[in-house]
């Protein structure tokens, strides 16, 4: 009886895991293949920046899918729901795509750097590995539960994310890093 219920568990497990790297790698594709992340100007920059943030307030909020559950029918809720999960994940790919790049950037910078400070450095590692973790957990989340309610994780993320891009144009000199 214990043999079947742990190899029930660890197949049911094996195939959640399945699941979730499949819509998470769905995500990535999506934004590989238009090209998220190429370009480098002041006002592409200012024009993510405000798309993010709307998405943000858009995709993580549950008044739309009240109005949804109040007006449509079952299918139209599942599609509702599905397409949510999937815009939400695509969302956090593009945020951990953008914190890659800005380390990317971070460190081929810092290579030729004569003023390096290991210390602000090790901070802003683990400041990037919390932003990474964040994201896993709440890619798993809004995979486990859906986005909504997932607002404030997703807007604390992000300002870590911020952070870090602010962190990265200072230059190196005169780094504050604060968790």
């Amino acid at each position: 009886m214990n043999y079947l219920l742990i190899s029930t568990a660890v197949a049911a497990i094996v195939f959640c895991l399945a699941f979730f790297l499949r819509s998470k790698r769905e995500a990535l594709e999506e934004n590989q293949g238009q090209g998220i992340g190429t370009s480098d100007g002041g006002l592409d920059d200012l024009w993510r920046e405000h798309a993010a943030s709307s998405a943000l307030s858009g995709i993580f909020s549950s008044e739309d899918q009240q109005f949804i559950l109040a007006q449509a029918s079952e299918q139209l809720t599942a599609l509702f729901r599905r397409e949510r999960k999937r815009l939400a994940l695509r969302w956090i790919e593009r945020q951990k795509f953008a914190s890659a790049a800005v380390m990317r950037r971070h460190r081929e910078e810092t290579r030729s750097a004569a003023d390096l400070r290991p210390s602000s450095e090790l901070l802003l590692f683990f400041r990037y590995g919390k932003l990474r973790l964040m994201f896993e957990v709440l890619a798993v989340s809004v995979w486990l539960v859906g986005p909504e309610g997932l607002r404030g994780l997703a807007a604390r993320a992000h300002a870590v994310l911020r952070g870090i891009e602010n962190i990265r144009a200072l230059g190196g000199s005169k780094r504050s890093v604060s968790f």
